[in-house]
C-alpha cells in the first residue's frame, strides 16, 4: 500500500509540474491545446497519406491496416476493460487545475485512450518501418504529454495508454503474421 501511495504522490508531483505549464501565455497554450487535441487525427491522415500519395502497394495498406485495427483493439476495447474495473477521475476533478481543454468529468482517465491510438499507430509503424515509426513515437509523445499540460490526464494515465498501445500493435502485429503465414501454407 505504501509503494502505491507514493507512487500516486510521484505521479501527481509530476502532473503539478506540467499542468503549470499552462496558463503562462496564450501562444503556449495553444500550441498545448493544439498539440494534445489534433495530433492524433493528424497521425491518422498521415496513414491516408502513406497510401495516397505514394504508389500503394500490398505491404503499405497492411501496415495501415494493422495500424488501424490496433488502434481499434487498444481505445475501443483494452481501454473500455480496463476502465469498467478500475476508475480514475481525471485531474480537474479532483483538485485546482490549469485545465485548457474541456473533458467529461464522468470519463476515466486511465488509461489515456488518445495516447493508446498514437502509440498503437507509431508501434506499428514501427514495426516495418525503423524512421517513420520513431518519428511517430516521438510526435506521439510530445502529443501525450500534452495532454498533461492542459489537465485532462496524469502521468500515469499516459504510460498506460503507451502500455496499452504497444500491447495492442503487438497482438495485432502477432494476429497478422499468423494469419499471412497460414495462408501461405
Amino acid at each position: 500500500m505504501m509503494l502505491s501511495i507514493e507512487l500516486i504522490d510521484f505521479d501527481y508531483r509530476i502532473f503539478k509540474f506540467l499542468n503549470g505549464f499552462a496558463g503562462i501565455s496564450p501562444t503556449l497554450d495553444f500550441t498545448f491545446v493544439a498539440l494534445a487535441e489534433y495530433v492524433m487525427f493528424l497521425m491518422i491522415a498521415g496513414f491516408a497519406l502513406f497510401i495516397l500519395l505514394k504508389k500503394s502497394d500490398r505491404s503499405r495498406v497492411s501496415v495501415t491496416l494493422q495500424a488501424f485495427a490496433a488502434a481499434f483493439l487498444g481505445r475501443a476495447v483494452i481501454v473500455s476493460i480496463i476502465r469498467i474495473f478500475f476508475f480514475r477521475a481525471r485531474p480537474f476533478v479532483s483538485g485546482v487545475v490549469n485545465q485548457l481543454v474541456a473533458h467529461n468529468p464522468a470519463e476515466a482517465s486511465f488509461p489515456s485512450g488518445h495516447t493508446t491510438v498514437m502509440f498503437a499507430l507509431a508501434f506499428s509503424l514501427l514495426f516495418v518501418n525503423r524512421k517513420w515509426g520513431a518519428v511517430y513515437l516521438i510526435i506521439a509523445l510530445i502529443s501525450a504529454f500534452s495532454r498533461v499540460v492542459v489537465g485532462v490526464h496524469f502521468p500515469m494515465d499516459i504510460l498506460g495508454g503507451i502500455l496499452v498501445g504497444l500491447l495492442s500493435a503487438i497482438l495485432v502485429r502477432w494476429l497478422f503474421v499468423f494469419l499471412f503465414q497460414k495462408k501461405q501454407k
